[in-house]
């Protein structure tokens, strides 16, 4: 009996370190070590919504930190292609405003190739095909107006060209805005706008601001309407819901504007930043832009904030974003000929 005894002792001691063995060899049956570390972030999301999104990963993710670096598109483009000539990217991932960037990344061979589970919830329009970025939020170009200064309500873009707004509408630049940027490199290859539509909103004499300022001016009656960016409205009327501003999705057609998240290949922590690319995509990170936000989720199983029940009801002005990519230059400097340069 005590042999039989010993002998099963001996047995289940060598069953115990076989399985030791396999777990440390054998692929699959390691466990699971989550990443830890800092992982560096360069983007163009407002500060206050990407610090909220920071204290929500890092709850979710311990042991992982984000590192911000928060600038608008240019100006962290520009840090990026300094980076790039001196021969090391310091950025783990970016995720900025103009879905050309990435395509333009992708083409100086500096990216990840990585497709994250969540992305399979994501329309193929915002994703490369590739697999080297995907857009993290949606920014839609609309009309937003002053509801005690404009009597009569307007149904899209071309409304801004009415005289009887001269000198009090507003919109941003492509010289610091991603998103202009892509807006105006769109219309200018729309049929129904081109650079005709540019050159007779100038004569209305713009206000030249970032989006959040055009927003908060027409809010505050300084201004009576503007392009701006629908989530910037829902924002402010969340905090203030009595402030006279409204927007409309313009009837012809929106001008819609993935903003690109990606990976570099040269990361420093690149599970830890897949981790993040998966929390902006997943169903969690999506909710928490849309809440806090006010953006359009890029998953169709996340409810857009209101007007809309999916992104698919939206018509939306087509957007090349390889035209938009090779003539980035030529749309500033033609935005510069028609409007002068910004004043702020």
């Amino acid at each position: 009996m005590k042999v039989n005894q010993v002998r099963f002792g001996i047995t289940t001691l060598i069953c115990a370190l076989i399985m030791c063995l396999m777990m440390s060899v054998v692929p699959g049956c390691q466990k699971e070590v989550k990443p830890t570390g800092t992982i560096t972030l360069y983007t163009s999301v407002p500060t206050a919504i990407i610090e909220e999104l920071r204290e929500e990963f890092e709850a979710q993710n311990p042991g992982l930190h984000l590192e911000i670096y928060r600038e608008g598109t240019s100006a962290v483009v520009e840090k990026i292609n300094q980076e790039i000539a001196a021969g090391q990217v310091q950025a783990d991932l970016i995720w900025v405003a103009d879905f050309t960037v990435g395509e333009d990344l992708k083409e100086k061979g500096v990216l990840l190739r990585y497709t994250p589970p969540e992305a399979v919830e994501i329309p193929d329009i915002l994703k490369d095909e590739d697999g080297y970025y995907c857009a993290g939020k949606l920014l839609i170009m609309v009309v937003a107006y002053n509801t005690d200064t404009v009597t009569a309500i307007p149904t899209g873009y071309k409304d801004l060209l009415d005289e009887r707004y001269y000198g009090r509408i507003g919109h941003n630049t492509p010289e610091i805005s991603g998103s202009i940027l892509y807006f105006i490199g769109t219309l200018l290859q729309d049929a129904d706008f081109g650079e005709e539509f540019f050159i007779a909103l100038a004569e209305n004499l713009p206000q030249i601001q970032t989006s959040i300022k055009t927003t908060q001016r027409i809010a505050d009656g300084e201004l009576d309407m503007g392009i701006t960016l629908d989530n910037t409205v829902r924002t402010l009327l969340k905090k203030n819901p009595s402030a006279p501003i409204d927007y409309i999705y313009p009837e012809a057609g929106v001008v819609m504007v993935p903003s690109p998240i990606a990976i570099f290949k040269d990361s420093q922590n690149i599970e830890g930043a897949k981790v993040f690319v998966r929390y902006i995509l997943s169903k969690s990170g999506q909710t928490l832009l849309r809440d806090s936000g006010g953006y359009v989720s890029v998953r169709l199983d996340v409810s857009p904030p209101e007007r809309i029940t999916t992104i698919t009801q939206l018509r939306v002005i087509p957007s090349d974003k390889y035209w938009i990519k090779e003539h980035k230059d030529d749309i500033v400097s033609k935005f510069i000929d028609i409007f002068g340069q910004r004043k702020d």
